[in-house]
């Protein structure tokens, strides 16, 4: 028996993927490591954390409406590696820069 998912059970597993994603982890880290700075009063990162909420519920949105419709789903299934294999490199690279500039 095939039972169709709920809005609930989508949105579980959305916010699994997302916590558990190295690249959110570290993209958290730069943004609050450059958008803190020592001695900011407590509402700045407060401030950081809901707009950045607010950003992603927006952008989230607009990549469901853009990736739900048949042509985009058909274009991203051919594009899927060659993506992700880009995203992949510019983060580690992203990733390697940061510890540099650390530790130099």
């Amino acid at each position: 028996e095939v039972r169709e998912a709920s809005s609930v059970r989508y949105y579980s597993h959305g916010i699994v993927v997302q916590m558990t994603n190295p690249k959110a982890v570290l993209a958290w880290v730069a943004v609050m490591s450059l958008g803190v700075a020592e001695g900011a009063p407590l509402w700045v990162p407060g401030a950081i954390v809901i707009g950045t909420s607010v950003l992603s519920i927006l952008i989230h949105a607009l990549y469901a409406l853009a990736f739900s419709s048949p042509p985009m789903v058909l274009l991203y299934k051919k594009s899927r590696r060659g993506i992700q294999g880009m995203l992949g490199v510019f983060f580690t690279f992203a990733g390697l820069r940061l510890i540099l500039s650390r530790t130099g």
